[in-house]
Parts: C-alpha cells; structure tokens; sequence
C-alpha cells in the first residue's frame, strides 16, 4: 500500500529496517544505559576512551566493507538481474566517498587525520547507499558516501558535545543518522532506471530530482514511523530490564573490566 505516493516507502538492502532500526535502538540504549565512567568528567571535558587496537578495528572495517558487497548486490536475489553490477559499483563508491570526507573534514579542521573516524565514514557510506543502491546513479551514489561520511563526524561531535550521550563505538551516528539519511537519499536520486513495478506501481522509481516529490515523502513517512516505533519500543524494553535486572555492571566491575571478571579470562593480559 503506497496511499498514492510514489512506490511506497523503498529499502532496497536495509538502510532503514536494518540499519536505522539498530542505530535508533542504539539511541534508546545508551541514553538509558548512561555514559562509561569518565566519559563526561565534572569540569566540562570529554574523555577520550580508545579502543585497545586500532589495526584490528581497521581490518575489521575493511572485512565488512567486503561483506557489504554480497549484502547489497545480494538482495537481487539473482546474479541474473543485470542491475547487480551498478550495486556493486554505487555501493564501493559511497564507501570510499564515506571514508574520505570524514578523514579529510577532520585533517581539516583539527590538522592530523582520525583514522578511526575514517573507519566510521566508510561505514557511514555503505549504510546510506543500502537503501538507494539499486535506484541511483554512480555520480549519486558518491555524493551519498561524501555526505554521509560528513554526517557521521557532526553526528559523534553533537551527540557527545551537545547532548552528552556516549555512543562508543559511533552506533547512532552510522547506522541511525546514515540509516535515515540513506532512506532519504532514495527519494531524492533515485534516476528512474530501475524498479519498475515494484510495489505492483507501474513505471520506474523516481526521486525528487527526477520528478516525483512523493517518492521522497513516502521515504520520509517510513523513516518517522521507524524512528517513533522503534525508538519507544526500545526504550520500553531498556527500561524494563533496568527495573528487573539491571542494565550495566558494578562500577568495579566496569574499572577493571568485564573480561576479567564476567569472563573469568583477561584478553589483555601485557597491558
């Protein structure tokens, strides 16, 4: 049922069911949860909480950089549909353009590259091309990548500076803010040279630039209920399990770390 706009709301590989869904949760859980201890310290200042292993998390970036490719041109559902090869081509395009605007943006503006934050917009740009990857031209598809990758630094930035929320690993940022902003970009640069039928509605799927605005408000209605659904869902879920059980461990715990004592194993044990 599409109520006469466009297609419906489309998700061609999961910018929204999947991605957005998980980043939105993200939000409810670690607004809930709180932030790590010294995180957000009494004077003002950040914290900065590294992780233990920068080249694993970079060769961990690039194995699911790698995945992404059977999860997008995968969704075809057929080798045989010769639209494969645009998914394949759009989806490394906006993962290099993720990777590069968040590396570039940040060597700008504070003179030393982040190559974690590089990390985050490569994944930033394959969340937002998920969606759209089917729909959207090369050229279209890059700019999706450089945007989403600036979205992911300012989405870090406001959410730790701003509303001092503590998003670890960047989980709002590039699957929620990406999640939404790849649904969104559906609507505005799908070409129409593909999909047609889809949703049983005659002809391709068009975006705002290529003449059908409703294509985008049927994207935008899917997000908006994504994110009010899902968002009270998980929230109501956190909530109870904070009343029953518990949500995070022991400050002691948490000081010493859960390695150690939850698993009864230390996994840096030379640190």
């Amino acid at each position: 049922m599409n109520l006469g706009l466009g297609h419906g709301h489309l998700d061609f590989a999961g910018s929204t069911v999947v991605h957005m869904t998980g980043g939105v949760t993200a939000l409810a859980g670690a607004y809930t949860i709180g932030p790590r201890i010294g995180k957000f310290r009494r004077d003002g200042a950040i914290g900065a909480l590294p992780g233990h292993n920068l080249p694993m998390a970079v060769s961990g970036t690039l194995i699911l950089a790698f995945g992404w490719f059977g999860f997008n041109a995968g969704s075809t559902l057929a080798a045989s549909d010769p639209r494969i090869a645009v998914i394949a081509v759009n989806t490394m395009l906006a993962s290099a353009g993720g990777a590069l605007s968040a590396l570039l943006y940040l060597w700008h503006r504070f003179h030393k590259p982040d190559i974690a934050m590089a990390c985050n917009g490569l994944l930033g740009g394959l969340v937002a091309i998920t969606g759209s990857c089917a729909f959207v031209s090369p050229a279209a598809a890059l700019l999706i990548g450089l945007l989403a990758g600036l979205l992911v630094v300012w989405a870090v930035v406001g959410l730790e500076r701003r509303f001092k929320i503590d998003d670890p690993v960047g989980a709002v940022a590039v699957h929620g803010v990406c999640g939404i902003w790849g649904a969104l970009a559906l609507g505005i640069f799908a070409d129409g040279t593909y999909g047609d039928g889809w949703n049983n509605v005659a002809g391709p799927v068009r975006g705002l630039l290529y003449g059908d605005a409703s294509q985008f408000f049927a994207q935008l209605i899917g997000v908006t209920v994504n994110l009010v659904v899902v968002f009270t869902l998980a929230m109501l879920f956190f909530k109870i399990t904070e009343t029953t059980m518990g949500n995070r461990v022991l400050a002691d715990v948490e000081w010493t770390g859960l390695d150690a004592l939850e698993m009864g194993s230390d996994a840096y044990p030379h640190s």
